[in-house]
């Protein structure tokens, strides 16, 4: 899927004009002491297996990957292939612009229920009591979509795993590349529109208000982290990651809709496998053999 997603992201920035939006700086992940650095073997092991590029670092090439690092991390691991973009709004807007220009259109409704309609029909019961008839419907509402797929008569134990973050200006640090703090669940990304503090995990469904005290958390370690980062001005904001048991996606066919798609439940990793998972719905919808097994990522495997 990961090989997959990249060549798919290669051809749609070149095809939408968005290849400069895409950054290659690569990531540092830190460590604050041996015991942390020697913990974390295993896991570069495991990548070894899919020839990830990464080098262990410390000293002086440490802090030449990010100068004005604190003194508390005394270890880093470098990854160079480590692909960011200059901020996933912006990249998102400029994506649907080129959808446009090739005839797709935008429609904001509230989609009140799903059900089948005729054979080979989907039917839709939008807010305003209007309905919509589709040959084809792809189920691709992110954290909502097990309540849709519900109507179809499928259980999908989706959970939202919810985010946070802050983004300061852009002004407030020079951060080099991606900064992962794994021991305390964040990371700072440099972005075009600022500089983002953001990461965490909280199980709290769809209704529940945010929590902005993660946020605060986070800018916190950040400021200890960073010495001299300017912490001021910063926008808060928290967001629903659709999340699966197994941490694959819902790539399929609805069991009792043959007309209905599902494509959902990335988790942390919707931007990143996106162009992927469009490819494949594209060709699934065309009835073309998928350049992958999507049996790992069945809606009926629960």
């Amino acid at each position: 899927m990961m090989r997959l997603a990249a060549a798919e992201w290669a051809g749609l920035m070149a095809r939408s004009g968005t290849g400069t939006m895409l950054r290659e700086y690569g990531s540092l992940e830190l460590y604050e002491s041996e015991a942390e650095f020697r913990a974390s073997l295993s896991g570069w092991a495991a990548r070894d297996r899919f020839g990830m590029e990464y080098r262990h670092v410390s000293g002086e090439e440490l802090a030449a990957l990010q100068p004005g690092l604190s003194p508390r991390f005394v270890k880093g691991t470098f990854v160079p292939g480590w692909k960011t973009v200059a901020d996933p709004k912006l990249l998102g807007k400029a994506v649907w612009a080129y959808a446009e220009s090739r005839g797709a259109r935008f429609e904001k409704a509230r989609v009140e229920a799903v059900d089948k309609g005729q054979v080979g029909e989907a039917r839709l019961r939008l807010g305003d009591g209007s309905m919509r008839m589709a040959d084809t419907l792809v189920v691709c509402a992110g954290a909502w979509s097990h309540l849709l797929a519900r109507q179809f008569g499928e259980a999908i134990p989706l959970e939202t795993e919810r985010g946070y973050n802050t983004t300061l200006p852009a002004d407030a640090f020079d951060v080099k590349r991606q900064l992962i703090f794994g021991g305390h669940g964040f990371v700072v990304t440099p972005l075009s529109t600022g500089l983002r503090v953001g990461g965490a995990v909280e199980l709290a469904g769809l209704k529940r208000p945010p929590n902005y005290a993660r946020s605060k958390a986070m800018l916190e370690k950040a400021k200890r982290f960073l010495p001299g980062l300017k912490a001021e001005g910063g926008r808060e904001w928290m967001g629903y990651r659709p999340s699966l048991p197994d941490s694959l996606p819902v790539i399929g066919t609805a069991k009792n809709a043959s007309g209905v798609l599902y494509a959902f439940g990335h988790g942390h990793l919707g931007l990143t496998q996106a162009a992927a998972t469009g490819r494949l719905v594209r060709d699934m919808i065309l009835g073309k053999t998928p350049p992958i097994d999507l049996a790992p990522f069945s809606p009926q495997r629960f």
